[in-house]
């Protein structure tokens, strides 16, 4: 059993809501799945190497994993996450985003677990949705599935 994190774009909350049910793929929604790199911490992590600030004031955002589903529910949740996480992806050079997973995959929530090639993969695989969320003006959103 684990915990299944699937990064999407939406127009705004309410819409990015819709997805609660059934998912949003099923929804409609441009979407990235991943079974272990959850956006509270590890992407927040990640952004933190991109960006060169510290962790405290990526998560520190307003918008950084604020819920617009119930936070009572007890399997499934959706959060937002920031423009500026979403513009940040999108301004990474590959050769950016490749250097940052080094010392990103030695982070103690991957439990020595963590190829840097792997996380690569998936930070393209999202800078891609983030740049595409941009160009229609969308934001990005994470529903996790328990």
């Amino acid at each position: 059993m684990g915990i299944l994190y699937e990064y999407f774009s939406a127009p705004d909350d309410q819409a990015a809501a819709s997805a609660f049910a059934d998912g949003p793929e099923d929804a409609g929604f441009d979407t990235v799945c991943v079974k272990t790199i959850e956006p509270a911490v590890l992407l927040g992590q990640a952004v933190a190497l991109l960006v060169r600030e510290p962790l405290s004031r990526v998560t520190g955002h307003p918008r950084f994993c604020h819920l617009v589903t119930s936070p009572e529910a007890e399997s499934v949740w959706i959060a937002t996450l920031p423009d500026e996480v979403r513009d940040a992806l999108v301004e990474a050079s590959g050769e950016r985003l490749a250097e940052i997973c080094i010392p990103w995959s030695q982070a103690e929530e991957f439990h020595g677990d963590a190829d840097p090639g792997r996380l690569a993969d998936f930070l393209d695989e999202l800078a891609a949705l983030a740049g595409r969320a941009r160009s229609h003006a969308q934001g990005l959103y994470c529903r996790m599935v328990l």
